[in-house]
């Protein structure tokens, strides 16, 4: 027989209630910790810059998606619920996702990671890093998908790519330059020689003339080369731009198309600039080249000159130039003009409106940097279906007091003086020595730096002046210079090289206080820097 106990006691009701009523209070305090939780929790995957999305498993329904995915996505989230991830990442086959879920349902992996690309509402695509792991719900298996945007990286690595494609063309043409160069000088000094002789029909005068001139529009074409790697410093002149235009007229029209005019409008009497003649054909090739691909078939492209004053008023609209006399050189075409996004990012490197395969981006930034470089400035004017306008701004050179240039053209002095050449290509040995035998100098020679030391040690008289190839087999021209000068200390050196100065400076082997002469040079280049040497 059951006992039942009644009691009646207010105080043990009471006591009672409390209890309860606590563990109420503490769950709805739970409750609210919860709530608050979650609330932070959502707040944080709505602000995540990743998309993130949990999925079901057997109907692949989202349960799930940020509002940084719907952003991203263009979907509102009713239509995202409607979707599957194979209808988002076009790439992924329904075979592929199945295998991929099944391994992390087995427990062969805990995570997958993968690149890919989603596809957005308007159905353009873009890649994805994409991170995804089961998630267990009591019994229920769901997946997470956290998923980063992957463009500027893309973008980054395709740049980096670039930049590795441009320094492999610097130094295939750092390496090229001395071998081709030493064949340049061999043309041109062998064509000058023949000019100074007296037995040339005017027939044959013309034909020699003729390939001297090809020969230096190649040694202009290296120039431009190295200097586009980056692998030539700037040697800045005094210059007239009309002259400069009108030297590079016959390269210019070979850039454009049959159909397409190229107009040079010189102004009068043009005030010099002091810039490297190269770098303004690198400018003008650039500016070219981007006028004709934004011509859609015949059209004109114009190239004008003229000098401008920058004053206080008009700095700003001029560049933000510093006030004074500038010569402007303007490239304008008839073609479809540009945008005011493309305006914008213009002169960004890599930046290109060109299919791909068909532009690089750099041209208009090395445009952008040169102009730079030489204190200038560059503006652009362009509308859709107007065309455009380049507009360069180049400071006026002021020469120093007293600062008359020498004669680049005036006879060089030669000499009597013995002089030892060392150049291991016998061609260019050869020249050099009737160069410079044709201006009264004794001239020794040597194919090789041990045969330059030996005729150096043995030589009775006196030797006034080494001239030395930097780079030659068995012992570069700096270790033949410190080894003969430990015998004939004061001897005069003069380095001559097809690399540039800055490529043999960077090896350690031509210091800044050393006389340097770059390949290709004509006789009157060689005969001017020799006597200055042995005048020094």
């Amino acid at each position: 027989m059951a006992t039942i106990l009644i009691v009646d006691d207010a105080t043990f009701i009471a006591e009672h209630n409390q209890v309860l009523t606590r563990k109420l209070e503490k769950k709805l305090a739970d409750n609210e910790r919860l709530e608050a939780r979650n609330a932070q929790l959502g707040k944080i995957l709505a602000a995540s810059q990743n998309e993130i999305f949990v999925f079901e498993d057997d109907q692949l329904r989202f349960t799930f998606v940020n509002q940084g995915a719907l952003e991203h996505l263009g979907y509102d989230a009713q239509e995202l619920q409607g979707l599957t991830p194979l209808e988002l990442c076009p790439e992924l086959s329904a075979e592929a996702l199945a295998a991929m879920l099944k391994s992390l349902r087995d427990g062969a992996q805990e995570k997958l990671v993968l690149e890919t690309s989603f596809r957005k509402k308007d159905g353009t695509t873009y890649p994805v890093a994409l991170n995804l792991e089961p998630i267990l719900n009591g019994r229920e298996l769901s997946f997470l998908a956290v998923v980063q945007d992957i463009t500027q990286r893309r973008h980054m690595e395709t740049e980096f790519r670039q930049a590795q494609k441009m320094e492999a063309v610097g130094r295939l043409a750092g390496g090229v330059a001395h071998d081709f160069n030493n064949m340049l000088n061999v043309i041109l000094i062998n064509a000058e020689l023949c000019l100074m002789g007296q037995e040339l029909t005017e027939a044959h005068r013309q034909r020699v003339l003729e390939i001297q001139e090809a020969a230096e529009r190649s040694a202009v074409l290296t120039r431009q080369l190295l200097a586009f790697s980056r692998r030539q410093p700037a040697q800045p002149k005094r210059l007239d731009l009309n002259e400069v235009v009108r030297e590079n007229q016959k390269m210019l029209n070979r850039m454009i198309e049959g159909d397409i005019e190229l107009t040079f409008q010189p102004g009068p009497d043009l005030a010099p600039v002091f810039i490297d003649p190269s770098q303004v054909s690198q400018v003008l090739a650039n500016l070219v080249i981007n006028a004709r691909d934004a011509l859609p078939g015949a059209g004109t492209i114009s190239i004008e000159t003229a000098n401008t004053q920058v004053d206080e008023d008009s700095r700003l609209i001029h560049g933000d130039l510093a006030p004074g006399a500038y010569v402007r050189l303007t490239v304008s075409d008839t073609g479809s003009g540009m945008d005011d996004y493309t305006l914008d990012h213009l002169f960004e490197p890599f930046f290109t409106t060109k299919g791909e395969g068909k532009g690089t981006g750099l041209g208009l930034a090395t445009v952008y940097g040169i102009i730079k470089q030489n204190l200038g400035a560059i503006t652009v004017y362009s509308h859709l279906g107007l065309g455009s306008c380049f507009k360069i701004y180049l400071p006026v050179r002021q020469d120093p007091a007293g600062g008359a240039e020498p004669d680049l053209e005036a006879p060089a002095v030669g000499g009597t003086e013995t002089i030892l050449v060392a150049e291991d290509e016998k061609p260019m040995l050869n020249v050099i020595r009737m160069a410079l035998e044709g201006k009264g100098y004794r001239v020794l020679t040597a194919s090789s730096p041990l045969d330059a030391f030996l005729q150096a040690q043995r030589h009775p008289g006196r030797l006034h002046m080494l001239i030395t190839d930097v780079v030659m087999p068995g012992m570069n021209g700096k270790d033949l210079q410190e080894r003969i000068t430990q015998i004939l200390p004061g001897l005069k050196v003069l380095f001559i090289s097809g690399y540039t100065g800055e490529v043999i400076a960077k090896r350690g082997l031509l210091p800044g206080d050393l006389h340097f002469i770059q390949k290709p040079f004509r006789i009157q280049d060689l005969a001017r820097k020799v006597r200055e040497v042995l005048d020094s």
